[in-house]
């Protein structure tokens, strides 16, 4: 009798992690599925001790940061519900009050099982690249900061001399009223209060407010003659982002020489592109374009700020993009070394570069636009994007519930992870000094955070009905404006904790919002909304009056932002007809 044949031996292999974290997460979603499907059906208690009871005895938080009571609830439910589903077959959760509510003195059985162990508050030890950038950052934000309160002091000081002189009442601001009437000549001013009071103030206050508020008159006059100067078909697909070449304030003391004027817009087809933003020019020329820039829509874009100390030739600006392609983009926008620089006119009058230039030949682009780095990291889809004021760090929010902070320098890096929002994350803003960091969600909660401790500074719920899409800081460091589906343009005072200003701005959502420029005779005295009713509105930071309505898109308005030169001041705003449009006197 022959021996059996030997059996092929069968080896079995474990499953990667990436296999078993694919496998756990359908599990779960077909659990929370099933759950919904039975949700409807389990009872839970109404009273609010009775639901905060129920919620500690089945070892959750009594509640997460943005709930309301009845968020509260729901989440209870579909906890019980899941419950359900994993007993498989078990009794059905017929009163959530007879199992899962301890009475007085009872101990559950988890507290049985862990020996009466109390909990406790964990915290996660920063990593030593982002311990050293809380450092850089409080240390830039302590420089930035005194400036900008030694100067908002000298004129928060002078406006009440003058108001207890001409009986003028100051507002939250540190401003009067502006109007005409109060604007007057330095020498009649100092004439006129000496003779009535003896003394008056000193010529630097005098000169410091008459020069303000004549500057502002003229920026007034200007924005309220603003109209349609130039328009360019910008992209095959909608333009949903647009930001500016922005400038460091006044008050820091890194703001030397001149920057370039550009413009950077992001679209619906992945491209990004950049743009002459000369004041003097309205034909919004195309400087460089990315094709390819992302896989799928732009929903963010921003450029980092021009500390200066260079030359504007050798000026080379870095943007970043954020695509619902779940990753973000740096980019670096340089000089063509194939194209020459123009050149001055020559002896006849014409252009010496345009008349070499034959009419059928295609010229190329003076820039060029060069990826740094790719963000990696977020779960769900990207929403804003925005630089520190250092220019050094960018901060982008998400759709998984989370913003990151990325380090500029190393080639973005993730510094920082920061959840706890409910919704999912969408506007961002820094603060001018570089301290603090606001975030807004779908749910209607505004969070600032202190990027030098990492803890939050304050929020603000139930201002808005609906969602909350942009969140901007003002230059004078106390106000913040936050804009989302109502319509409404909410103006915060970071010092009182509160609102200053509930403006019914547009009928429909805003998509954006800009402070003016903290330049020389500006001083962020305006702020301008754009919204999906097609308008593009300016607001006095004085009054909170509008000062105009710009109207030129077909359709929705994406984005708009601020020009400051020496020419003035322009707008400029990309709408979903796929053009951009530069708005000036």
């Amino acid at each position: 009798m022959s021996a059996p044949p030997p059996q092929p031996s069968v080896q079995v292999l474990d499953l990667s992690a990436e296999s078993l974290a694919a496998r756990r997460e359908h599990e779960l979603m077909l659990l929370d599925l099933e759950a919904k499907k039975r949700a409807y059906q389990v009872d839970v208690p109404t009273l609010v001790d009775d639901v905060r009871s129920a919620l500690r005895a089945m070892g959750l938080p009594v509640r997460v940061f943005g709930e309301n009571l009845a968020d509260v609830r729901d989440r209870l439910r579909m906890e019980l519900a899941r419950r359900e589903v994993l007993k498989e077959g078990g009794a059905k959760v017929d009163s959530a009050l007879d199992l899962m509510v301890k009475k007085p003195g009872e101990a559950t059985a988890e507290e049985e099982g862990k020996g009466g162990e109390k909990e406790i508050t964990k915290y996660t030890v920063a990593e030593p690249e982002l311990v050293a950038a809380r450092e850089e950052i409080a240390k830039f934000s302590t420089k930035r900061a005194r400036a900008r309160l030694a100067r908002e002091r000298s004129r928060r000081e002078a406006a009440k001399k003058r108001g207890e002189e001409n009986n003028v009442n100051i507002n939250v601001n540190g401003k009067r009223p502006l109007d005409k009437a109060n604007v007057v000549e330095p020498d009649a001013a100092s004439a006129g209060a000496g003779d009535a009071n003896g003394t008056s103030a000193s010529a630097d206050d005098e000169d410091i407010l008459t020069k303000l508020d004549q500057e502002c008159l003229k920026l007034y006059k200007s924005v309220r003659n603003m109209c349609l100067e130039g328009s360019q078909f910008a992209d095959a697909r909608p333009l949903s982002a647009i930001c500016t070449s922005p400038p460091a304030p006044g008050y820091a003391m890194d703001s030397r020489g001149d920057r370039p004027a550009l413009i950077a817009t992001g679209g619906w087809s992945g491209a990004v592109r950049i743009w002459d933003g000369s004041l003097g020019s309205t034909t919004l020329d195309p400087l460089a374009t990315k094709t390819q820039g992302h896989e799928d829509r732009i929903m963010g874009i921003a450029m980092a700020p021009f500390l200066g100390g260079i030359e504007s030739k050798e000026y080379e600006p870095i943007v970043a993009t954020a695509s619902i392609d779940l990753t973000g983009k740096l980019w670096k926008v340089r000089r063509n070394d194939c194209v020459p620089m123009p050149m001055e006119e020559d002896d006849e009058g014409g252009n010496g570069t345009a008349n070499k230039k034959k009419s059928n030949e295609e010229v190329p682009e003076p820039y060029v636009i060069e990826e740094l780095a790719t963000l990696r990291g977020h779960a769900a889809r990207l929403g804003r994007v925005a630089f520190h004021p250092s220019g050094r760090y960018v901060a982008t929010t998400s759709f998984d519930h989370t913003w990151r902070l990325w380090d500029v320098e190393t080639g973005g890096t993730q510094l920082l992870l920061q959840d706890g929002m409910w919704k999912e994350c969408y506007g961002i803003g820094m603060h001018p000094d570089g301290s603090l960091c606001a975030t807004t969600d779908f749910g209607g909660t505004i969070q600032c955070w202190d990027l030098r401790t990492g803890k939050s500074a304050c929020h603000f719920t139930g201002a808005h009905a609906r969602r909350v899409l942009c969140s901007e800081f003002a230059p004078n460091g106390f106000h913040m404006a936050t804009a989302g589906d109502d319509g409404t343009l909410k103006v915060w005072d970071l010092r009182r904790r509160g609102t200053v200003a509930s403006v019914p701005a547009h009928s429909r959502l805003i998509t954006q919002i800009r402070f003016a420029h903290d330049v020389p005779g500006q001083n962020g005295e305006f702020v301008t909304t754009s919204s999906f009713d097609g308008t593009v509105k300016v607001w006095s930071t004085r009054d909170w009056r509008m000062l105009s309505m710009l109207q030129g898109h077909e359709g929705k308005v994406m984005g708009v932002d601020v020009i400051s030169g020496a020419e003035g001041t322009a707008l400029v705003s990309s709408g979903f007809d796929k053009t951009l449009k530069l708005w000036k006197e």
